[in-house]
């Protein structure tokens, strides 16, 4: 098998990003990455609030992208350099230079729709009337490839005429919208973009949660045609686990640490508020937020409200501020409770059962909350874990030559059940509410679940 020249190639120079140091270029690589379009990246964090908790999490998804793509390229070297990885490709199935620069391009474009806050408003109903109001980061991706900037053009250029690749392809591979063959190489459980946010973010975090072995689980990697993905390898066992228990640490302890879901659920509540009350436009909104980036978006929502500004501007003067509510009941989430997944999707119902309990406490302390003042955090019930796709997950034994299950393999821990149990234990439903009614609504807490339920 010949080897695509181009994943050698160091013709456009270096740059140097945390964690994987020294990265070369092409120029083809080098003329994207210098591009309007994929600077704005710049100005959009990785973790939207974490760093509120964690200082050091001001890191974007212009490195997180560059890091992806350097990952998928180690990986192409592999698949096309060592012998095991070459003998199990099928014509179906193999890596030519066409099918490696369409999965790099698309690795490192994968974030390329990406805006502030993407990942707390998208898809998720945000108005009284359980309106999707955001779309999905990647359904904007088409439009951020063909988007032309004066003395640039636009990045679907840059693919076509340096890349050599049909930009509609990369968008289709981006988006998932079709599967291709090479689409589950970019999302799953083994894919590079989640190798790198992991030890990214745990850097940035400055937590030990993120030490993986990433070098050795790439050199355990080879291809399953049957599947169209990849498989490991008995060498790569350990660093798989390693990534996988990162994950939950990160979940549990970053990504879905107590003050960034109070945070983000404040935010979705000031945004419902604004829209339901026509303080804000949707159509407005959407723009302030796919125009906007992370350090500007949050002002200019607040100096977008009508003057004197409405109640429930003070939910986003507290972000602002950083005046988290805290937290005053924590219950874990059970899947026979209707009522906490009506709560998790039903923006209405959500906001209605958020009214009555500061009516309660209005009741029983003679308060005068206006109704922002208590916010329930329902988590989603979709799969944080990737249960499927590590479901369908191989091990390949060099010596018998066979692909077996990895979860029903007896050489790991690991295993679907293990993994259910990961989602279960990380997951939280929590009622929170400003500081000094807090606890309160702890001491009353059997009263108020019973609200919930009602």
């Amino acid at each position: 098998m010949s080897f695509p020249e181009f994943l050698f190639r160091t013709d456009g120079g270096f740059i140097r990003i945390p964690v994987w140091g020294h990265i070369p270029l092409d120029d083809a690589l080098k003329k994207t990455i210098s591009h309007p379009t994929f600077l704005r990246l710049k100005g959009i964090k990785q973790l939207s609030f974490a760093h509120y908790v964690f200082p050091g999490a001001t890191h974007t998804r212009f490195e997180h992208s560059i890091g992806v793509y350097h990952l998928t390229k180690l990986i192409l070297q592999r698949l096309l350099t060592n012998p095991l990885t070459q003998s199990l490709q099928t014509e179906r199935f193999s890596f030519d230079e066409q099918s490696c620069k369409l999965i790099l391009a698309a690795s490192l474009l994968h974030d390329i729709g990406h805006y502030p806050h993407a990942h707390l408003v998208e898809n998720t109903a945000l108005t009284s009337k359980n309106e999707i109001v955001f779309k999905d980061h990647q359904d904007l991706t088409t439009e951020r490839l063909f988007a032309t900037h004066d003395g640039f053009g636009s990045l679907a250029e840059i693919l076509e005429n340096d890349w050599k690749l049909d930009a509609t392809e990369v968008a289709t591979m981006v988006t998932g919208k079709k599967k291709l063959t090479f689409s589950k190489l970019i999302s799953g459980t083994l894919d590079p973009d989640k190798m790198d946010y992991l030890m990214r973010d745990a850097h940035h975090c400055s937590v030990p949660y993120g030490n993986i072995d990433i070098e050795r689980l790439i050199e355990s990697f080879v291809p399953d045609a049957k599947r169209k993905r990849f498989a490991i390898t008995q060498k790569g066992i350990a660093p798989l686990e390693s990534l996988m228990f990162a994950k939950y640490a990160m979940m549990r302890n970053v990504y879905w640490h107590h003050t960034v879901r109070t945070l983000s659920a404040m935010l979705k509540r000031f945004l419902q508020d604004a829209l339901d009350e026509k303080q804000l436009s949707q159509s407005d909104t959407q723009q302030m937020f796919y125009q906007n980036t992370d350090e500007r978006v949050l002002n200019d929502l607040l100096h977008a409200l009508p003057k004197p500004h409405f109640a429930s501007a003070e939910l986003l003067m507290a972000i602002l501020e950083r005046r988290p509510y805290k937290r005053a009941i924590t219950l874990p989430v059970e899947p026979d409770k209707t009522w906490q997944i009506e709560l998790a999707t039903n923006a209405k119902r959500r906001k209605e059962k958020e009214l009555e309990l500061c009516n309660y406490l209005n009741r029983k302390f003679h308060l005068n909350l206006k109704g922002y003042e208590v916010i329930i955090d329902a988590p989603s019930s979709k799969s944080i874990f990737d249960y499927n796709d590590f479901s369908e997950l191989q091990l390949y034994h060099e010596k018998r030559k066979t692909f077996i299950p990895f979860s029903d393999s007896g050489e790991s821990a690991f295993t679907k059940n293990f993994i259910a149990e990961f989602e279960r234990t990380t997951k939280k439903f929590r009622i929170t509410a400003r500081a000094d009614i807090a606890q309160k609504i702890s001491d009353h807490q059997h009263h108020l679940i019973d609200i919930l339920n009602s």
